[in-house]
């Protein structure tokens, strides 16, 4: 458990020099991470823990919590506060109202880490971290420092809405079931305790044109201040009050405008008002008002970014934060600054090379930056490590990862070439069937519609042929780790279900697991399609129309395979091939 130190309220600041001046002396080449957070009844995180790293990678269905998650995150340390109303607060199913008393708890785990990412036990005496947090520093049991933030909404009937309070936590339980028991001290965080580490969040339907237009955005916070002297600043407005007379002068249609416009300000002002037409900005400081980006394509005419396509300006959006962050990291006075980026969907409306594009350049941002996705074409880039998979049942969301500690290197890299280079869909699946061969691949899907009355794509369950008896455990590995439904579909030949229940056993799963569905008599699939005569009339229709080239052609093979006597055998070794 990590613990706040137990000292008296009259010790604390004796205490709290003492142990500065304790720590070893170590560059002050600090920084930091946040390692873990946990959740507790927003929206359908009733209790979730979620660890990161520098790069996270959300994955799972559509409405299985990814974008709940960020949100929660968002509510803790996010750059902009978020109010909170009714609709944030998780819902049981049996439940028709939400009880006032219940809470919104977001604990956020930060560790020191030095300069290469690696966590350190301490932070430096001296450090801009250890300065900014103080005595809401704590420790764990082993002595190691680390920064609990608890974010709790309360219900407050005095004011008839959802209060939001910040305070610092003396420990960090080991167990999620214990976070609501932790100790918290009675120190509040102000916002200028998060924002040197404050997290932006881009949702998916980010678009350049909303920040050129918004006065609180990204791009008007870079190009706000464009750093010039004064002695530049007044040369550069005289040119742009010289720009502006030409500009009326010149044209007849704003002269005579600015000739009436002069008629104006002597009835709004006898004494010797002026209003002037401007054209374009006369202030630096109005500059960015009507500053736009152009884009052209090879061999295109120039035109400006809110013309192009939502993937174009979806783009420019993300590069315009990117240089704002880049920009802020190198004026930050302090020296230390934590970027924290939350990207939604990266993918949206971008082809699958522009979305793997787009992924190396996140990943190449400074800080931490946490992608939630749905497009296995991004999955691909990322390491199995970085996955974080959400899978809901019912109101209740879980969240899991691989725990790649007992596999030796050579199955992480077949899991990751068999598994996320090819069949990267996995990842976002409500359940998933398993299959050895081709022929179960492309008839188990039409069995299963005839079934169900719907395709399995409908209900989210991919069935996929592993490419052998013996290939199924990185598949295995993958499901069973992100908690995905599943089963196994194998032939009945003996040596077929040997090797099922051999990559069973080294994925933890019981040999014959109830997970195991084999074809019954030692069959594969093709024999158990072939060995009566119930199908015949269907396999001999599929046949002749998968071979036949024409009508005529199709006229004669229906004569030929009716009146060969073996034509299930036939079949059967067709199938087989």
């Amino acid at each position: 458990m990590l613990c706040y130190p137990v000292i008296s309220d009259g010790m604390v600041f004796t205490c709290f020099l003492l142990i500065c001046i304790a720590m070893p002396t170590v560059p002050n080449d600090c920084e930091i991470r946040v390692i873990e957070v946990r959740v507790r009844n927003f929206r359908s995180l009733e209790k979730v823990s979620v660890c990161l790293d520098s790069l996270t990678v959300l994955v799972g269905g559509n409405n299985s919590g990814k974008t709940n998650f960020l949100e929660a995150l968002y509510l803790a340390i996010g750059a902009v506060r978020r109010p909170v109303s009714a609709e944030d607060i998780y819902l049981a199913p049996t439940e028709i109202k939400i009880p006032r008393n219940r809470e919104i708890i977001v604990d956020v785990l930060i560790r020191p880490t030095d300069i290469e990412g690696t966590i350190v036990p301490q932070f430096p005496a001296g450090s801009y971290w250890l300065e900014l947090w103080g005595i809401g520093v704590a420790q764990d049991d082993e002595d190691n420092d680390f920064v609990g933030i608890r974010t709790a909404v309360k219900w407050n009937p005095t004011q008839g809405e959802y209060l939001i309070e910040r305070r610092f936590m003396k420990e960090w339980p080991d167990n999620l079931e214990d976070m609501e028991t932790a100790k918290i001290t009675t120190l509040v965080v102000a916002m200028d305790k998060i924002e040197p580490l404050a997290l932006h969040l881009m949702d998916a339907k980010r678009d350049i044109s909303d920040e050129l237009r918004d006065r609180g955005s990204f791009w008007h916070k870079l190009v706000s201040d464009p750093g010039l002297t004064e002695k530049a600043i007044e040369e550069l407005e005289r040119r742009l009050t010289k720009l502006n007379e030409d500009i009326v002068t010149n044209s007849t249609v704003l002269k005579h405008a600015q000739e009436s416009l002069d008629e104006m300000s002597i009835a709004l002002d006898p004494s010797g008002g002026n209003l002037e037409l401007s054209p374009t900005a006369r202030t630096l400081r109005d500059l960015s008002k009507g500053m736009d980006l152009h884009y052209a394509a090879r061999g295109s005419h120039m035109f400006p970014l809110t013309r192009h396509g939502m993937g174009t300006r979806s783009v420019a959006a993300f590069h315009v934060f990117r240089a704002y962050m880049i920009w802020r990291q190198r004026r930050s006075t302090s020296g230390k600054f934590h970027p924290m980026l939350a990207l939604e969907e990266p993918e949206s409306h971008l082809h699958p090379q522009a979305q793997r594009a787009l992924f190396q350049q996140v990943a190449a941002m400074p800080g931490q930056r946490i992608i939630s996705t749905h497009s296995p074409y991004t999955a691909r880039e990322a390491k199995i490590s970085q996955f974080r998979h959400f899978f809901k049942s019912g109101s209740s969301t879980s969240v899991s990862q691989m725990d790649l500690s007992s596999i030796n290197p050579d199955d992480i890299r077949k899991l990751e070439r068999m598994v996320m280079n090819t069949r990267g869909e996995l990842l976002f699946a409500r359940g998933i069937m398993m299959c050895s061969g081709e022929t179960e691949e492309q008839a188990l899907p039409v069995f299963a519609e005839k079934y169900w009355g719907r395709h399995p794509n409908d209900l989210g369950i991919t069935i996929l042929g592993v490419g052998g008896d013996c290939a199924y455990l990185p598949f295995l590995r993958m499901v069973k780790a992100f908690n995905i439904p599943w089963f196994i579909y194998s032939d009945g030949e003996v040596m077929a279900v040997q090797k099922v229940n051999i990559d069973l056993k080294k994925a933890g799963e019981e040999i014959d697991s109830p997970n195991l569905i084999t074809i019954p008599n030692g069959h594969n699939i093709e024999r158990c399609l072939t060995s009566t005569g119930k199908y015949k009339e269907e396999l001999i229709r599929t046949f002749v129309s998968f071979k036949a080239q024409s009508d005529e052609q199709r006229v004669a093979l229906e004569a030929e395979w009716a009146k060969m006597n073996n034509v299930m055998q036939e079949i059967c070794a067709d199938l087989c091939t």
